[in-house]
Parts: structure tokens; C-alpha cells; sequence
């Protein structure tokens, strides 16, 4: 096996998934200890009994986006369990250590550390739904998004998410082998291109673009003219959100994009794919999913959290998706696990 590879297709021997979750993961415990220290919210439901999230978030008011994403956390946990008709209760784990009353009461062992920042921002984050400095950078309050304007920060981002993208690639594209009558795909917020230059590495006679703004669009095109893939890959400069989306694709591809958006700009990324798609084209979304019933993975729950405090989106659930893509019209909805937590869902644009 090459462990060094610089190919798009190179595989390394050792699997990087415990390294994923610990970076995906980092803001999960932050966000456990402010409900159990802040919000003593195990006490409340075990003094309530089987309650509905709704009358969570009225009780507590909290703000609905960051509320959806703790309840999937804390069911993903075992700590609590859904039930019918968006009700949640106690699982015995919290009954049993996180509950006031309880001779095995842990909760002041979880307070001895809520002063910490995260802890702080992430109670913030439940109560307003706004956006915290991206990493909790202590020397600039604008989001990852507002932050990109800058080129040195635009490059740091490139990087990370370019790392990431050389290990989950490989596996995104052979996922897309089920996918037929492609000839070119249009990589939307594509970064430096890594997910097009595994397609085309899979696929010779496609011809890929990434759709990025300035400046991340000329360090994407640095990458890929590094790499040798400057004659198979180009790059469009444009905004995502400004006007239509290039014409004359048949591949739309959201690689770790919808999950920065709210579900009002979701909405709209999929209506303009399914304007600008050549019919019977198709779209993909490729991210950590949460599942259909919203009951976890972990991983995925956990990643939901980073991504409630530093954007505006989520990590969807697979049901949710689904929704969103049948009400822009697409069809054939059909999700697939690919590696390191991570799947897709696909759909279709009717051929006419």
C-alpha cells in the first residue's frame, strides 16, 4: 500500500475516524455540562415526567435550531428517549446521575467546570440561536463565513477542509458509481476541489468545476493546478446565494455545505440546483447525516453541535433532507453510508 501517496485515490494504512470525531466532537461536552449546571434540565423533566420539546423550549426559552440539536444530542447519548408526538423522557443514565434528589447526583462533579468559555457560549447559543466566533476566536467576532473575505484565513480554511477532503473523497466517489448519464458536475462551495478530483480520478471523462468565491477561488485553483488537475477541474468564481447557478450540469454536489445554512437558505441552495440542473440530472448531498428518526449516530450528533455554534445550519437529518429535496421537486431520494460517519443523499431531477 502507498502510505504516502499524493494521488486523489492514494489510501493511507491506518483509519483517521477516532481523529474526526475528536475535532467534529469538541464542543458536544460543553454543551452537556450548561444543560446539566445551567439549565438542570434532567431535574425539570424527571419532576415533570414525559414532556413535549416544545414545552421545553417554552420553559426554558430556548431558540428552536439550537434546541433540535441539543434533544438529538442527548437522545444520541442515552440520556433521554424520544417518544410520540415530539415528546422526550428521562433515560435511566440521567434519572439516576443527573437528576437533583438522586443519591448518585453527579451534577456538581459537571459544575466544577461550567465556567469554562465553551460552556458560557454554548448556554448563549441555546437561549439566542446566534452565531459564536468561529473556534471561540477571542480576537475576531465575525463568523467562519464573514472571516473568508480574508485570504489568509481563506487559506487556512482551504487547508482544512482540503485535509479532510483527501481521506473522505475516495469514498464519495465510488458512492456516486450507482449515478448515470454524467458528463459534468458543478461542485457548489467546493473549496479546493479535492471531492471533483476524486470524481474525475474515478470517473476519466468527466469534466468538473468548483463554484467558489473570491478568494477562496484562487487558492483552489492554485491546488488543482499543483496537483495536475487544472486541465479536468476548473474553477467559476461566483456566490452560491447571488442569482442562478451556472447552466449545463448534471451533477450538483453539496460536499459539508448545507450544514452551515439555515433551513430557509437550504431551501433555496435546492431550488436553484433543480433550476439549473439539465433534466434527469442529479444532486448530492455529502456530509454526517443524522438519521431518519433523529436518534443519533453520536458522531453526527456531536459534529451538530460545532456546527450550531458556529453557523447558521446543522447536520440534517436523512428524513429532513428528504423533505426538503421532494418540495423542490427531486425524486429518487436515496441515502448511503460512505466512510468516517460520513453518507450520501442523492436524488434526481425528472428527465422531463
Amino acid at each position: 500500500m502507498n502510505r504516502h501517496g499524493t494521488g486523489s485515490s492514494a489510501r493511507p494504512s491506518v483509519d483517521p475516524v477516532p481523529l474526526f470525531r475528536l475535532r467534529e466532537g469538541i464542543y458536544a461536552t460543553d454543551l452537556l455540562i450548561a444543560v446539566i449546571v445551567e439549565l438542570d434540565l434532567f431535574t425539570w423533566i424527571d419532576r415533570a415526567g414525559e414532556v413535549r420539546i416544545g414545552d421545553i423550549e417554552e420553559e426554558f426559552g430556548l431558540d428552536p435550531r439550537a434546541l433540535d440539536v441539543l434533544i438529538t444530542y442527548l437522545v444520541a447519548l442515552e440520556l433521554l428517549e424520544r417518544g410520540p408526538d415530539q415528546r422526550v423522557r428521562l433515560m435511566p443514565l440521567a434519572a439516576e446521575y443527573l437528576v437533583a434528589g438522586s443519591p448518585w447526583d453527579m451534577r456538581a462533579y459537571f459544575g466544577s467546570l461550567s465556567e469554562r468559555p465553551g460552556c458560557v457560549e454554548m448556554l448563549a447559543a441555546l437561549r439566542t440561536g446566534k452565531t459564536a466566533s468561529w473556534s471561540s476566536s477571542p480576537g475576531d467576532s465575525r463568523d467562519w463565513s464573514e472571516r473568508l473575505v480574508d485570504p489568509g484565513w481563506a487559506r487556512r480554511v482551504v487547508a482544512a477542509m482540503d485535509s479532510r477532503g483527501r481521506f473522505l473523497g475516495v469514498e464519495f466517489a465510488a458512492a456516486l458509481d450507482q449515478l448515470t448519464g454524467i458528463s459534468r458536475s458543478l461542485d457548489i462551495g467546493g473549496d479546493s476541489g479535492v471531492y471533483s478530483c476524486a470524481l474525475v480520478d474515478r470517473r476519466p471523462r468527466l469534466r468538473a468545476s468548483v463554484l467558489e468565491r473570491s478568494p477562496v477561488d484562487g487558492v483552489a485553483r492554485e491546488l488543482l493546478a499543483e496537483r495536475g488537475y487544472a486541465d479536468r477541474v476548473d474553477v467559476i468564481t461566483g456566490d452560491m446565494f447571488a442569482g442562478p447557478l451556472p447552466a449545463g450540469f448534471d451533477l450538483h454536489i453539496y460536499s459539508h455545505v448545507l450544514h452551515d445554512w439555515s433551513e430557509e437558505q437550504v431551501r433555496g441552495l435546492l431550488a436553484a440546483s433543480y433550476a439549473a440542473l439539465e433534466p434527469g440530472g442529479w444532486i448530492v448531498d455529502h456530509d454526517a447525516h443524522i438519521n431518519a428518526d433523529k436518534t443519533g449516530p453520536l458522531p453526527a450528533a456531536e459534529y451538530s453541535v460545532m456546527m450550531m455554534h458556529g453557523t447558521q445550519g446543522k447536520c440534517w437529518a436523512v428524513s429532513e433532507l428528504s423533505v426538503l429535496l421532494a418540495d423542490s421537486g427531486f425524486v429518487d431520494i436515496r441515502h448511503q453510508d460512505t466512510t468516517s460517519d460520513r453518507s450520501v443523499v442523492i436524488a434526481r431531477k425528472p428527465a422531463g
